[in-house]
């Protein structure tokens, strides 16, 4: 019975230092509702929702295991979401807003500095028999904005775009996964924020 009192306490001693460490990397990052400046609906809190799907689903750092972990804040602008990822103690706030969302016929003028993450995809020919069979064609924008709480200064950012066929809230979707890709990286990079007292 000792022996294995003893064996107990000795697994306990091994293992609460791997709790330990795993909660010590864990970084929250508040994400924002989307805001959408593109004039086609696509609902902002369900492409937030993707958003923190996307970052929680990130693989922590090999080396240093840090884990983000995302919350959803009710507010899309820096005035109303600030304050609440302070309150839920995200040390990083993304904010996102929708700049181009159009098919094939609008037009389209290239934004300099926009990570393009589907360069070959091509348009529907608009008299072309099959594209009445075919999804139509949608391109995204999507600017971000990384923030440390707290910072009046934005860490990352850049605009997203991408077409594909299909809907939507799909191409947004597509473009939400690598801004998510974007952000992780950026936070791992920058490793854990000051502590601030």
């Amino acid at each position: 019975m000792r022996q294995a009192s003893i064996r107990i306490c000795f697994l306990v001693l091994l293992i609460a230092p791997v709790f330990c460490v795993a909660q010590e990397n864990v970084i929250r990052v508040g994400v924002a509702v989307m805001q959408n400046r593109a004039g086609r609906s696509v609902p902002g809190t369900l492409e937030r929702d993707r958003l923190v799907k996307a970052l929680n689903q990130q693989k922590p750092d090999k080396k240093t295991h840090m884990k983000i972990e995302a919350i959803p804040l009710d507010g899309s602008n820096a005035g109303d979401a600030s304050d609440e990822a302070a309150a839920k103690k995200c040390a990083y706030v993304v904010y996102t807003t929708l700049t181009e969302l159009r098919t094939a016929g609008d037009p389209y003028q290239h934004v300099p500095g926009t990570v393009e993450t589907n360069p070959n995809s091509q348009w529907n020919p608009g008299g072309h028999p099959q594209a009445q069979s075919m999804d139509p064609e949608y391109r995204a924008t999507v600017d971000y904005k990384l923030v440390r709480v707290g910072s009046p200064g934005v860490v990352s950012g850049a605009p997203f775009s991408t077409q594909q066929n299909g809907n939507e809230i799909d191409t947004v979707s597509q473009v939400m996964d690598r801004i998510a890709t974007r952000v992780a990286d950026e936070i791992k990079k920058g490793g854990p924020p000051p502590l601030s007292e």
